[in-house]
């Protein structure tokens, strides 16, 4: 059979231990010092899957859609201690580079550049370029 075949079967293929894919996209989503239980062999044991159906479901689009929602959420919930942390860092001996990320990120603000060039018949041509889009 060809492997294409079977990896988009595998991709469309009903679950039968939802419960265990859910916990198994959570589990992949955190960073591996996190993880309870410490290895993919282990989660196998404790949830009574092969470690082969845990490899199946790696190659399925939903898994890692779901591993993404996890990602942000979790994220989303540590972002108040991050920004807490540059700030101090910032305080403390901020380089050029955080206040402008500081700038970008709390006042929506943008670096623009401007290049000159002389168009036809000698008249000036002036365009700006955004590099960074102002926050909405």
């Amino acid at each position: 059979m060809d492997k294409r075949k079977t990896s988009e079967t595998s991709k469309k293929k009903a679950l039968t231990k939802l419960d265990v894919f859910k916990e198994f996209i959570i589990w992949v989503s955190m960073p591996e010092p996190l993880r309870e239980p410490k290895n993919q062999q282990e989660f196998a044991k404790k949830f009574n899957v092969s470690e082969r159906t845990l490899a199946t479901w790696k190659q399925r689009d939903d898994f890692w859609e779901g591993v993404e929602k996890e990602w942000n959420k979790w994220g989303r919930e540590k972002t108040s201690n991050v920004i807490a942390k540059f700030y101090q860092q910032v305080i403390k001996k901020g380089m050029p580079a955080d206040f402008k990320l500081w700038f970008q990120y709390f006042l929506g603000w943008s670096e623009k550049s401007r290049l000159e060039h002389s168009g036809e018949e000698g008249k000036p041509v002036v365009v700006e370029i955004v590099k960074y889009g102002k926050k909405k």
